[in-house]
């Protein structure tokens, strides 16, 4: 995969999504939410280079559905907990350019998902990217709940946290744009599991005309470097 030097703004705006954690030292005045997401070493148990492979599903009605996959690639392990990363996000028309990562120790996934969604919001609205951005990470600091969860994966049952933030409830700006406002997302997390994320979800209700969507990225298996 090649390497783009052309899109440091990229990465500036995941890392707004993140509030400024992703790969640094937990702080007294994180909330739980962003503690889980953005400042907690998903991948300290990928101890080689592999390929983290998610399967994405986009639903609505109608003919309305997408089948397609997610690859975080480790390219690198350092002795002290880092990776360096690339992506592969979704393919064909759908297809994101993020560029590669060095030195992280938080799965990346999370941030390329909420910006891949916060660029599908502000070209279905016409509304601005940043004031997504805005809402969602003020949401996680504020009202972003996280518990304690047990899930089945492959006939196991696993430990995990589950992080649930409606980042829209309430927003005047949002009125002309139906379900948007009830729009939530569920991120589901596990040591247990390869990069320390089973399952990250958007739903959007839909109502006045809209259609409900769910976008869902799911955990699938992991490939070693051949």
């Amino acid at each position: 995969m090649k390497r783009i030097s052309m899109q440091p703004f990229v990465l500036a705006a995941m890392l707004l999504l993140s509030g400024g954690l992703a790969g640094n030292v937990a702080q007294a005045d994180y909330s739980p939410a962003q503690i889980a997401l953005f400042d907690t070493p998903h991948l300290a148990n990928i101890a080689q280079p592999l390929t983290i492979q998610y399967d994405f599903s986009r639903d609505g009605t109608g003919d309305d559905v997408t089948k397609d996959q997610v690859d975080v690639i480790v390219t690198e392990v350092m002795a002290d907990g880092r990776r360096n990363l690339e992506f592969d996000f979704l393919s064909g028309p759908r297809h994101r350019n993020f560029p590669p990562i060095e030195n992280f120790r938080g799965n990346p996934l999370i941030m390329l998902f909420l910006e891949y969604d916060v660029q599908e919001m502000s070209a279905a609205t016409g509304g601005s990217a940043l004031y997504f951005r805005n809402r969602i990470r003020n949401a996680f600091l504020v009202s972003a709940e996280a518990e304690s969860v047990s899930f089945e994966f492959d006939g196991r049952s696993l430990s995990g946290t589950r992080v649930v933030v409606s980042p829209f409830i309430k927003d005047p700006h949002l009125i002309h744009f139906p379900g948007l406002e009830q729009k939530s997302y569920e991120f589901l997390l596990s040591p247990e599991i390869p990069g320390g994320v089973y399952r990250i979800r958007s739903v959007t209700p839909g109502g006045g005309g809209a259609e409900p969507i769910e976008e869902t990225v799911l955990f699938r298996d992991t490939v070693p470097e051949s």
